[in-house]
């Protein structure tokens, strides 16, 4: 009995090594195809060749969905660029794009439209499992949460308007008050109004010798001596 009891034990452990067997290879015939290899993020994959062909490629779609932005730009020509334009695509008139023979690796997106600014967006341009095609991922530039995936293709807006033009400064008579020349002229001429009607409010004996210092000299009179 225990020699029957030990070989049931060996027939099921073999039995369950069996199972598990089965259920990885069937696991591993149901993944899908497009499953990506992975990369570090931000490392430059060596380029993918297709049997006997070129490097591998992808392209980099999407669209501006504002409408209200392409009324306004409908007679500017927009470009989509790809790290700083070396690879570029024409805007369509309903703001949809595409960039082609993008390689393999990290690149930036962004938008060039005089008197708008994009903020610029992250993409992956990764190997599928397969090896025979490139898949994108998109992710926001911005340091502060840079592993935030966007959705593609693209879906672009416009951040601001540029300006490109300094506001006129707006009339201020502040300015003139405080030129010197200005000052100098307008204590001249309050001086020019005041002193008469301070001679006039003078004493007569102030006023003889005000006249008598005159007399003696314009100096004289400034520092008020008498020709003494």
């Amino acid at each position: 009995p225990t020699e029957i009891m030990a070989g049931r034990r060996q027939l099921a452990l073999w039995a369950l090594l069996a199972l598990l067997c089965a259920a990885s290879v069937t696991h591993a015939s149901d993944m899908d195809d497009d499953e990506l290899e992975e990369h570090e993020m931000g490392e430059a994959p060596p380029p993918a060749k297709a049997a006997g062909g070129p490097p591998l490629t992808g392209t980099i779609e999407g669209a501006i969905i504002n409408d209200a932005f392409l009324k306004l730009t409908r007679d500017i020509r927009m470009r989509v660029l790809v790290d700083d334009g070396e690879y570029q695509g024409i805007i369509r008139a309903d703001g949809s794009f595409a960039v082609h023979d993008i390689p393999l690796g990290t690149h930036f997106v962004t938008v060039d439209a005089v008197g708008w600014h994009f903020e610029s967006v992250r993409v992956e341009a990764l190997l599928r499992k397969s090896g025979k095609s490139v898949r994108m991922k998109a992710f926001t530039n911005n340091p502060a949460v840079l592993s935030m995936g966007l959705p593609y293709p693209l879906k672009l807006t416009p951040a601001t308007r540029v300006s490109y033009f300094v506001e006129r400064e707006k009339f201020n008579p502040m300015v003139y008050l405080k030129n010197p020349m200005v000052l100098i002229f307008g204590v001249t001429m309050i001086m020019a109004v005041v002193m008469p009607r301070m001679v006039d409010n003078m004493d007569d004996s102030d006023k003889q010798k005000l006249r008598e210092s005159y007399k003696s000299g314009p100096a004289s009179a400034l520092t008020g001596g008498g020709g003494q």
